[in-house]
């Protein structure tokens, strides 16, 4: 995951859809980072994008004067980020400023994104496309036991849609 965020170019954020586009990923080749083309085809993909990312991607891109190409996520030195240095210099420090326990990995904010998704009953296929899973399985394996309430949903569907029918007479149980 880190790979692919490290990979985000500006354009790759549209505004009026509220979403981001997946499309690449640094990996250290030769010791140094570029920018390469992600693991899988499922791992191409749009994401949705909430307003308060947006806001904070749009001082970002204005802050550093970034073009329509350009990286969103740089060095100070305005090279790509390695796992390592981001770890070490980013992210250690923002979780102990934040107060969060020092064993939080970056992988858990898509942890995250997938169970308050689902939570608010967002279709999980949607959830699996997001998340740029191959199949549908990995996620229903990973975060189904986060829907359990999902059989409730689908039997007030079902009292709703037939409940005219539960009124008719000849629907309605025989008495012994």
């Amino acid at each position: 995951m880190i790979p692919l965020a490290f990979g985000l170019v500006a354009s790759q954020v549209d505004v009026r859809a509220g979403m981001i586009t997946v499309s690449q990923q640094v990996i250290v080749a030769d010791r140094h980072p570029v920018l390469a083309p992600p693991k899988t085809s499922a791992s191409v993909r749009d994401v949705p994008m909430p307003r308060f990312l947006h806001d904070a991607i749009a001082r970002h891109v204005s802050d550093l004067a970034l073009t329509d190409g350009g990286v969103l996520c740089l060095t100070p030195k305005r090279t790509l980020l390695r796992r390592d240095y981001y770890n070490r210099e980013i992210w250690k420090p923002a979780l102990a400023a934040a107060g969060l326990p020092a064993d939080t990995t970056f992988h858990d904010l898509r942890h995250t994104f997938a169970s308050t998704a689902l939570a608010e009953s967002v279709p999980i296929s949607e959830v699996s496309r997001w998340l740029g899973h191959k199949s549908i399985t990995t996620t229903v394996d990973l975060y189904g036991h986060l829907v359990p309430e999902a059989s409730g949903r689908a039997r007030d569907a079902l009292d709703r849609v037939f409940a005219s029918a539960a009124m008719c007479p000849q629907s309605a149980p025989v008495p012994l």
